[in-house]
């Protein structure tokens, strides 16, 4: 069963993602990791300073977005690591050699659930290595910031799924291969659950 959550946002918001899902794709084929971080943030910049006001009065209806592969959707920063990445749709090799990859069938970022994002130990969660309970983390969307603390850190099996469930207090997993200095294919994940506080 698919993981899935509502995003916060107008309609009119997703006729620009559209619009731009061609320049968003493209970004997944660029050269280097860092020009497509560059056009990634650039996107969302703009997006934010055009987007509609979140829905949040209780009768109105979530609007989901037609989300696909390398769709750019949100930034995740870490304060205290000065650690800033582009979370991109998808998991697979080709969005983790440029950013942060959102999980398939998890929370949509800035939406309800478990939001899970992964990236590679080696590149841009490297710093992940550093992190403690009661660092911050910002997710940021064209609606606006969620921001969240960090509750604990955990090393799993890659075959613990469950990590990526929604569960009371929840709401952000990032998911990276561990040992940080193992050479070759990684035999654990490191996890990191955070509670979202606004």
């Amino acid at each position: 069963m698919a993981l899935r959550a509502s995003w916060f946002c107008g309609g009119k918001l997703f006729d620009r993602q559209r619009d731009a899902e061609t320049q968003v794709c493209d970004i997944t084929r660029q050269h280097t990791a860092g020009e497509a971080q560059r056009r990634a943030k650039d996107w969302l910049d703009r997006a934010r300073k055009t987007a509609p006001a979140a829905q949040s009065s209780a009768g109105a209806r979530a609007v989901r977005p037609r989300v696909r592969h390398g769709n750019t959707l949100a930034e995740l920063e870490i304060p205290r690591l000065r650690m800033s990445v582009v979370v991109f749709e998808g998991a697979d090799e080709s969005i983790l050699r440029i950013g942060a990859g959102h999980i398939p069938g998890t929370a949509l970022p800035g939406g309800r659930g478990n939001v899970g994002i992964t990236a590679h130990r080696d590149t841009f969660f490297r710093p992940l290595r550093n992190i403690h309970p009661n660092d911050s983390i910002q997710l940021t969307t064209p609606a606006g910031v969620a921001e969240y603390v960090v509750t604990k850190t955990e090393i799993v099996r890659p075959t613990e799924m469950e990590v990526l469930a929604n569960a009371p207090g929840r709401d952000l997993t990032l998911v990276t291969c561990y040992p940080f200095s193992f050479v070759g294919r990684a035999p654990e994940r490191f996890i990191v659950f955070a509670r979202r506080i606004g």
